[in-house]
């Protein structure tokens, strides 16, 4: 197949192009040229930012991954014009040229985040709360991404895949895992909601990676949520975070502040794409031992 994948230099991208270009041609859209490890990867210069674009797409194509997203994602309201072009803008220019260009299958990268807290697991089927928090703008552009794409379901294989905190080794610092395992390196307090903090199932970026490559070859259009195997707490993750490093954890507990757990259903994961493998110890071993290199 051909592909198109934008967010290709990024934690999830990078990855995915690696494997793909093992048996597909992969035309990769960024902002800037990655290395060119394959003979099967051509990258294509655009900043998706951008309200006019220069870069010259290739005539036919058969898939389309879109996983780019606005590196100020959390800077609303003074980037909201960068947020909405990564998510939305590009989503609508990628889902005209690529029915146009006749693309089968449209993946589409989209969060967990839109569902809110839950004390239960959520489901793809469970309504989305209206966002007002920190990240309530990104969300919103994320959420209108996903219904630019339903529209098109009649026309492409339309797979929005909702991803539930991926982690692994090389994922930038400041996201979770990485920020935990730093933090008990340092000795540093991890603040927890209640004695036990947020339920969650992180997904191991190589788990998220097979989602994304299986999503490819669906002949439905689907909205799945991508999550990992295991239900478990930050509590629990810090301390295995802290028993692979032989640190003790320091905890702040906060017993009045009530959990924003958010747990993902993946049955429809484990029946469509194939049921996530790594486990979270294995997935932290990876990431802690890349960490000492």
């Amino acid at each position: 197949m051909r592909i198109l994948v934008t967010g290709g230099t990024g934690f999830v991208g990078s990855r995915l192009v690696d494997r793909l270009a093992n048996t597909h041609e992969i035309f990769v859209l960024a902002r800037k040229p990655g290395p060119t490890l394959s003979p099967r990867v051509r990258w294509l210069a655009q900043d998706l930012a951008e309200s006019r674009w220069s870069v010259e797409l290739p005539a036919e194509i058969d898939a389309i991954v879109h996983l780019a997203q606005s590196a100020h994602f959390r800077e609303f309201p003074a980037r909201a014009m960068d947020i909405y072009s990564v998510s939305a803008e590009t989503t609508m220019r990628l889902l005209d040229w690529g029915l146009k260009a006749g693309a089968r299958n449209f993946v589409l990268g989209s969060t967990g985040g839109l569902y809110g807290a839950s004390d239960q697991s959520v489901s793809e089927n469970d309504p989305l709360p209206e966002q007002r928090s920190q990240l309530g703008f990104y969300f919103a552009s994320k959420r209108a991404a996903e219904l630019l794409a339903q529209q098109y379901t009649g026309q492409l294989n339309v797979a929005t895949l909702r991803f539930f905190f991926v982690y692994g080794a090389g994922q930038p610092a400041p996201m979770l895992v990485p920020r935990l395992v730093t933090s008990v390196k340092e000795g540093a307090p991890i603040f927890l909601h209640g004695e036990s903090g947020i339920r969650l199932n992180p997904i191991h970026v190589d788990d998220a990676v097979g989602a994304i490559s299986r999503a490819l070859e669906l002949s439905e259009s689907r909205l799945i949520n991508v999550a990992g195997p295991e239900v478990t707490t930050l509590r629990r993750v810090v301390e295995e975070i802290g028993r692979q490093l032989g640190r003790e954890p320091v905890f702040n507990v906060d017993k009045i502040a009530k959990p924003n757990h958010l747990v993902a259903d993946i049955s429809r994961m484990s029946r469509v794409l194939g049921a996530p493998k790594i486990a979270m110890n294995a997935g932290l071993a990876e990431l802690i031992d890349a960490g000492r290199i």
